[in-house]
């Protein structure tokens, strides 16, 4: 991949949502146009809620939209930290709720178990170039790329087909006490037509500049190249 990600500064979080959801909407305007379909893939958190929301009421052809996760916590809706539960909640209302959800989570019993249903559910997002949206912890990772982590390895090769992989981040702080996740590969990132990357605050934007630490984001910042537009806000 050739080119550096874009980085654009916003004066709030309300501006960053209305920005990130400004660019979202033309990509997918965009690939409706060229390919009649759209795939839209989006990660979970407490910061991209509000994007979510405003993209909940835009007026396009939501029907030929299919939207998947980036990454999930490997439980079901109705226990906390469901990302499939944030976009029911949140972008799959109004005229959003049209859309084509495939959740990752499939009930069993691991993600390891549930890897093969996982990926033959998701190949059909993978037929046209996908739209991303990704987010960042403090410990540098994104989708569920976390530093030291059990799968990482083959979650970050983009050598070989697999879109997604299957992580135990037992250890890492950052994932809390739901350490088994579901993520989308590297590979599956390459493959994107247009992705944005949302942060907020200092101790990120600090983390995102630090290049030499090598961190899983910054090896999505080379697999993306100039695809990727990165948004900040205090």
């Amino acid at each position: 991949m050739t080119g550096t990600p874009a980085f654009a500064v916003c004066d709030s979080r309300e501006a960053a949502a209305d920005h990130i959801a400004y660019l979202l909407e033309g990509a997918l305007r965009a690939q409706l146009t060229l390919q009649g379909r759209a795939s839209l893939l989006l990660s979970g958190g407490s910061t991209p809620g509000p994007v979510f929301d405003r993209l909940a009421t835009v007026e396009l052809n939501w029907s030929a939209v299919t939207v998947g996760l980036v990454d999930e916590r490997w439980v079901p809706d109705e226990l906390g930290g469901s990302n499939a539960a944030l976009l029911r909640q949140t972008l799959l209302t109004g005229r959003a709720e049209a859309a084509r959800f495939v959740p990752m989570y499939n009930g069993a019993a691991s993600p390891a178990e549930g890897l093969v249903e996982a990926e033959a559910a998701y190949a059909p997002l993978f037929e046209v170039p996908p739209l991303v949206l990704l987010g960042m912890g403090p410990d540098g990772h994104t989708a569920s790329w976390f530093p030291g982590a059990k799968g990482l390895v083959e979650a970050l090769d983009t050598g070989h087909s697999h879109m997604l992989a299957a992580i135990d981040a037992t250890g890492a702080p950052v994932a809390g006490d739901m350490p088994h996740r579901m993520t989308v590969t590297a590979a599956a990132i390459a493959r994107a037509c247009f992705a944005v990357l949302y942060i907020t605050g200092e101790e990120k934007r600090a983390v995102l500049e630090n290049t030499g630490a090598n961190l899983p984001i910054h090896h999505a910042e080379r697999v993306l190249g100039d695809k990727l537009k990165e948004v900040w806000a205090p």
